[in-house]
């Protein structure tokens, strides 16, 4: 481990590393008890209504503003070249810095390491140093990145604990908050561990929410952090329905940040999957018609992001969602309801290959012709669900062969029941 610097090049209060967007996350401030105030906010998520004169070039650089940001540098201050390499980000400039005085500092030295490798300049990950906790932070989070690239999934988790604890330790709740969350997705995205993504998610919810600030930027984080815990409820809803009722107080928590307007991805995301939960909650009369509603509602949101074009997977297993929602909704006119899950179906079925997915070709045909069946369009109902079994018997599913046998020996039944049937 590096030992710590001793030329005191970074002032002794904590620098707001880490806690902003590229590239302001990497910008250092220099003296004075404003500017220790100014650091302190920004850590905690705010910035101040008056920015000190010497902190110009960060305020600049959080307004994308380079022109005025590089004009700000204070040209006697030694860490001017450093923050001009963070504002420029090029090769040249970084190369100048890494070979100048400046790296004699090891601290200093591990942030240009560390902004040359997230930059793709140098190949290896920085080492880990003793330092300031917010240098440590911002380190850790590289070798995390590079772990991740590198698919060590557990050297990732480790670097990441280790960033949040150094970020907590010094009193930066944003950067600590935001590795956590990372750490979470991690856990559930990745590592299939949605019980340990709960628990990291609630810690650095818990971090926002007694010491951060209530600001944009710290909404989006916490609207961020409770998707992800939200997900992880979910998948943990399997088998703990009583969860339900928290993944869609989470979900509709998030909507109220993640509007359709400026975050449509997240937007989509989040209503997807409410709907998903109202789906599944448990029948109960009256509530159940208006859950298949907000439901169905919620699908159609999603939709209006979600298009074949741009997002295929999505759209494709929203539709059918929303297409199997629709053929159970209680509502006076289910026969307009029931067409529209059939044009739905159709419409998945104009962008699927059967032949590379023999079996979700099959279920969605399965669907179509239950939905057909129900319509009492028996002829094309037993046309789908023909081609729905042959499918599932080339792709040898017992299972779905005997679904299948089940719907057709339904329509037999319904047919001879309504005498007046609709045409093929």
């Amino acid at each position: 481990m590096t030992e710590l610097s001793t030329r005191g090049l970074l002032p002794v209060f904590t620098q707001p590393l880490g806690a902003l967007p590229w590239p302001a996350g990497m910008l250092l401030l220099g003296e004075g008890a404003d500017v220790e105030a100014t650091a302190s906010l920004l850590r905690r998520g705010g910035e101040p209504d008056v920015w000190p004169v010497s902190t110009a070039f960060l305020a600049a650089a959080l307004r994308d503003d380079l022109e005025a940001a590089l004009a700000s540098l204070d040209p006697d201050d030694p860490l001017s070249r450093y923050n001009g390499a963070v504002l420029v980000g090029d090769a040249q400039a970084w190369e100048v810095v890494a070979h100048s005085e400046l790296a004699d500092d090891p601290v200093v030295a591990a942030l240009v390491h560390t902004a040359r490798y997230s930059l793709g300049l140098v190949q290896t990950a920085p080492d880990p140093l003793d330092g300031p906790g917010e240098v440590q932070a911002v380190v850790h989070a590289a070798r995390a990145s590079a772990a991740l690239e590198a698919g060590d999934f557990d050297p990732a988790l480790d670097e990441l604990d280790s960033g949040a604890t150094a970020a907590q330790r010094c009193d930066s709740p944003v950067l600590s908050a935001s590795l956590r969350g990372t750490r979470a997705e991690l856990l559930r995205d990745q590592l299939g561990r949605p019980q340990e993504a709960v628990k990291e998610g609630q810690r650095a919810l818990a971090l926002l929410e007694s010491d951060a600030v209530d600001s944009g930027s710290v909404r989006e984080l916490k609207a961020d952090l409770t998707l992800t815990l939200a997900l992880a409820r979910q998948e943990l809803a399997v088998d703990q329905p009583q969860l339900l009722t928290e993944v869609i107080a989470d979900l509709q928590g998030c909507l109220h940040t993640y509007t359709e307007d400026d975050y449509p991805e997240q937007f989509a995301v989040c209503s997807h999957h409410l709907a998903l939960a109202y789906l599944v909650l448990p029948a109960s009369q009256q509530a159940d018609r208006i859950r298949s509603g907000v439901a169905v509602n919620a699908l159609r949101g999603a939709l209006r992001v979600y298009r074949p074009e741009t997002h295929p997977v999505a759209w494709a297993s929203t539709t059918l969602n929303l297409a199997n929602a629709l053929q159970y909704l209680p509502s006076a006119v289910p026969e307009q309801h029931l067409t529209e899950a059939v044009d739905l179906y159709e419409q998945v079925l104009q962008h699927r290959d059967a032949t590379r997915d023999p079996v979700g070709s099959a279920r969605v045909l399965a669907n179509q012709g239950n939905a057909l069946a129900h319509l009492g369009a028996f002829v094309d109902a037993r046309d789908r669900l023909g081609r729905a079994r042959r499918l599932f018997g080339t792709a040898n599913d017992t299972d779905g062969v005997a679904h299948v046998d089940e719907l057709l020996a339904e329509v037999d039944r319904a047919e001879h029941a309504a005498p007046a049937v609709q045409g093929g």
